[in-house]
């Protein structure tokens, strides 16, 4: 029996769901250190990442910005780009906790692993990320970086821009919503 055009895509999405949940490196993260990411080695490829801690949620619930405007390299004040880990956090909820993800608690695409790494640990405080490193209260956790480079997955494919936004779809269906990832 030959197989539909849908079938055929829908194996491949099952292919990429499952290549995301087992090819993932796993990297421990030093939120203290501003050059861990480029000495774990995280290639400077495109892909797919998580980040996952034993922190509870109440730890993360109480983890509020520093500060809410900065001064940039031109001079000019801006608003911080760093994400609202308590307000991300304070959204769970006992009636959706089977939808939430709490060890899983980020997930997104990249294109550039290590530079999103990096950013996630001590960014510039307009990049749009977790900035863990700037949570002291953070380092008495485990933290771990994992990823896979899309070009394990479909070296080459002619739309990587659709084929990363879909892996980090699926991969959040498929795991529940990670409790700091923006809905």
């Amino acid at each position: 029996m030959k197989k539909t055009p849908e079938k055929v895509v829908r194996q491949q999405l099952l292919d990429l769901a499952k290549h995301l949940d087992q090819l993932a490196n796993r990297v421990p993260m030093n939120l203290a250190g501003d050059r861990w990411h480029v000495a774990a080695k995280i290639p400077r490829t495109p892909g797919w990442y998580f980040i996952e801690t034993d922190a509870p949620v109440e730890i993360l619930q109480r983890q509020h910005r520093p500060q809410t405007r900065y001064t940039q390299k031109n001079g000019k004040e801006a608003d911080v780009k760093i994400y609202d880990i308590s307000g991300s956090a304070a959204r769970y909820a006992d009636d959706l906790k089977d939808c939430w993800n709490i060890e899983q608690v980020y997930s997104g695409l990249a294109s550039n692993l290590q530079d999103r790494a990096r950013e996630h640990t001590l960014p510039d405080l307009g990049t749009a990320a977790l900035a863990l490193g700037l949570y002291p209260e953070l380092r008495n956790y485990a933290w771990t970086f994992c990823y896979v480079e899309m070009q394990r997955f479909l070296p080459n494919a002619s739309c990587p821009k659709m084929l990363l936004r879909l892996g980090e779809q699926m991969w959040r269906g498929m795991n529940g919503w990670p409790l700091l990832s923006r809905a």
